[in-house]
């Protein structure tokens, strides 16, 4: 390999018995997770002598510009970037966040040259490959812990605590880092649990951008996982995407976790759950999801009607389902019905006012402004 380790490092070895997500296909993002460590085992490794894992290797087929920088999602740069932007911030000490160690293309020497792993090489695509991309092989490798699992939580307190968690690493990154991750999801927050106590960590940065090197249009580009996206990237509207959208993606994932069940193991079946009207972000077309997901934050009443009052009941009683009831309401009220904003932003629901003398409430549909929407997303990050 050639560039991962730094130019003239030299070649480090990692062992590992543990494959994290296996790859599955040639296309696409193709990607193996390996916990690892440097340190060769002296004895065989067992279920009673586990392998004491220190790194994560990510090793991938991420879809990127044959030329790196014209690339505008670089896992790595935007990694090292984290890295860099957060080691000297006090505000840091206190979350969780993937720290690199090394990462890049891979090259290999073919015919006396260096030749990039790509699918062009491959398979020869040549010109074929749209916008000339090519899905690339670019490990990367950064220091674990404990143990790592995807959204898999024993409460509903451990997973408010996760997501609060991530989302702290999200607003760190924007807030210290400028970089904006743009792909929410459960498969991208992780459990971090030490000496029992869990804590959420966000990963996977293959979407994410340096907000200071934007390039024309690319803060328009539907990104993310489907049953997440905020209503504006579904659109593919010219309103930028910013870190709002990143928060109504989130505000999604709790609505959908909590619905399904948070606790691992006392999840409600698929059949319930397609009964159900969030489903319709999940199984509908990007239209119906755009549908289901205005109809549902049109209203603080419609919201709790569709959604919440659907939530699992957890506990004997249900009560331990009230922490994630409320805050899934205050992330709603946020976003949707803040009262910082005036009364001429209608945002992507419909506003209501009353009218004198009969003071009956009127709904007023006008055509949604891209640039008034902007705006007052930019007032919403900034309070």
């Amino acid at each position: 390999e050639k560039g991962c380790m730094g130019e003239g490092a030299d070649v480090k070895y990692y062992y590992f018995s543990t494959v994290r997500c296996h790859a599955e296909r040639v296309f696409g993002r193709h990607t193996c997770c390996f916990l690892a460590t440097d340190i060769m085992p002296t004895a065989v490794v067992s279920t009673t002598n586990p392998l004491i894992t220190t790194v994560v290797i990510k090793d991938s087929w991420a879809l990127s510009k044959r030329n790196a920088s014209d690339d505008a999602c670089d896992e790595v740069r935007s990694l090292n970037k984290i890295k860099e932007g957060l080691s000297a911030q006090a505000a840091a000490k206190d979350i969780i966040f993937p720290k690199i160690e090394a990462g890049g293309r891979v090259s290999f020497q073919r015919n006396g040259e260096w030749v990039e792993d790509n699918t062009d090489m491959v398979y020869g695509l040549g010109k074929l490959a749209e916008d000339n991309a090519d899905n690339v092989h670019g490990p990367g490798k950064a220091p674990s812990d404990d143990d790592l699992f995807s959204v898999l939580t024993a409460s509903v307190a451990e997973f408010v605590t996760v997501i609060c968690d991530a989302m702290r690493c999200h607003s760190a990154f924007v807030d210290h880092c400028n970089i904006l991750h743009r792909d929410i999801s459960d498969n991208n927050i992780l459990v971090v649990r030490r000496e029992g106590i869990a804590r959420g960590m966000l990963i996977d940065f293959d979407y994410a951008i340096d907000l200071k090197q934007k390039e024309p249009g690319n803060l328009h580009k539907v990104t993310g996982t489907l049953p997440y996206v905020s209503i504006n990237n579904l659109s593919e509207s010219d309103v930028e995407r910013t870190s709002l959208d990143d928060w109504e993606s989130m505000l999604c994932l709790i609505c959908w976790f909590a619905t399904r069940g948070t606790i691992s193991g006392k999840r409600r079946e698929y059949e319930e759950l397609v009964k159900l009207p969030i489903a319709a972000w999940r199984h509908d077309s990007t239209n119906g999801m755009i549908t289901a997901k205005m109809s549902a934050f049109s209203s603080p009443e419609s919201f709790m009607s569709t959604i919440v009052n659907n939530f699992k009941p957890e506990g004997d009683n249900g009560e331990e389902s009230n922490p994630i009831k409320n805050l899934a309401f205050l992330l709603y009220k946020r976003l949707f019905q803040n009262p910082d904003l005036t009364p001429d932003c209608h945002g992507t629901f419909e506003k209501r006012k009353h009218v004198e003398p009969e003071r009956r409430e009127l709904s007023i549909k006008k055509e949604l402004d891209a640039y008034e929407l902007l705006y007052f997303k930019q007032k919403i990050v900034q309070g």
